[in-house]
């Protein structure tokens, strides 16, 4: 159980380069200017607040995922809100407060308690035994 929890909280790392990466795609093809340096600063950006996702990792999405392990009560939207309101209040405290840097490391953060949730699911999956 240990190594599964592990192993799905480092694959919830990888939100901050899915999130830089198409951000950074976005913009370098919208705005003008040099893309390659819009996407770069971009993507370094959303790495630079990857502790936003780590903190919300920590302190909200794991923890509040055992609770409901322990009592039997697992629900996926709640381990969903747990990442967005961790990502939201370790943003408000130590990132941003407003404004669209705010939204992303929110965003960023849900998506890092999605990947988690995946990659417990990935790791529950049994393969297919060959009949």
């Amino acid at each position: 159980m240990k190594h599964r929890l592990a192993k799905s909280v480092g694959f919830s790392l990888l939100s901050p380069l899915i999130v830089g990466t198409l951000l950074g795609i976005y913009y370098a093809v919208t705005l003008r200017g040099d893309p390659i340096n819009i996407f770069v600063q971009l993507l370094i950006n959303a790495i630079a607040n990857a502790h936003i996702v780590g903190l919300t990792m920590a302190a909200f999405v794991v923890p509040g995922y055992l609770l409901m392990f322990k009592y039997g009560k697992v629900h996926y939207s709640g381990v969903l809100t747990l990442g967005l309101l961790g990502g939201a209040v370790f943003s408000y405290l130590l990132s941003a407060t407003a404004g669209m840097a705010f939204i992303v490391n929110a965003v960023m953060s849900a998506l890092a308690a999605g990947l988690f949730l995946f990659g417990l699911r990935q790791g529950l999956a049994k393969p297919d035994s060959h009949q």
